[in-house]
């Protein structure tokens, strides 16, 4: 008797294991699909306020609420590669609006969008080249000023579920600019909290932006 009750006994925390397991997977799976997940940044296109490796929270509210912010440090589906693909990059153009790029400064409905956010970053950092010949010297005489070259000048009209995503290292990022601007789907949610390294650990503060926003 005693071995049937020692299995009975291995079989009820089996059971009682399996059944916590269980329970921890699928509320898991809903704090991850629906109120917060953790993203992994690879890359240097948000330098300097985003670093390679940094893993970060991302909020999930949005996709009950619809509504995200300028400023917002985004994580979206890449679009030309939805499933494989996903970037960080900083929400620039809200649906609706006017966004232009000229003289290195970006201009929404006409206003300058004050940037504090953007600054020179380290070299290594830097494009390995630069479209044009031109644009490498203006960028060259703009790091001696403190400034950082914003290409191409261009203009758009965002439509109605269009958004308009850069990367703060406005030299070395992949974004709407190359591609064209994000839908509403595209995006997995905004990044509220650095969670490692320890030494950047806290709450992510978006910018102020005045009348503009």
């Amino acid at each position: 008797m005693k071995p049937r009750g020692g299995l009975v006994y291995v079989a009820n925390v089996a059971y009682e294991l399996g059944k916590w397991g269980f329970a921890i997977i699928i509320v898991g799976t809903l704090i991850h699909n629906f109120l917060a997940t953790i993203f992994v940044i690879s890359g240097p296109s948000m330098e300097p306020n985003f670093q390679n490796g940094q893993i970060v929270l991302i909020s999930r509210i949005g996709l009950f609420t619809g509504k995200y912010h300028r400023g917002d440090p985004m994580v979206i589906r890449f679009p030309g590669d939805p499933e494989s693909k996903k970037y960080i990059k900083r929400l620039i153009g809200l649906p609706g609006e006017k966004l232009e790029i000229r003289a290195n400064k970006v201009y929404i409905n006409d206003q300058h969008l004050i940037e504090p956010y953007i600054q020179p970053v380290l070299e290594r950092y830097l494009p390995f080249y630069y479209e044009q010949e031109e644009w490498e010297n203006e960028a060259a005489e703009l790091h001696g000023k403190g400034e950082v070259l914003v290409k191409p000048d261009m203009m758009s009209n965002l439509g109605q579920d269009d958004y308009f995503l850069m990367g703060d290292n406005r030299e070395n990022s992949n974004d709407s600019r190359k591609w064209y601007p994000a839908s509403k789907g595209d995006m997995i949610g905004p990044v509220r909290f650095v969670l490692w390294p320890l030494y950047d650990w806290g709450p992510v503060v978006n910018p102020w932006y005045g009348k503009v926003s």
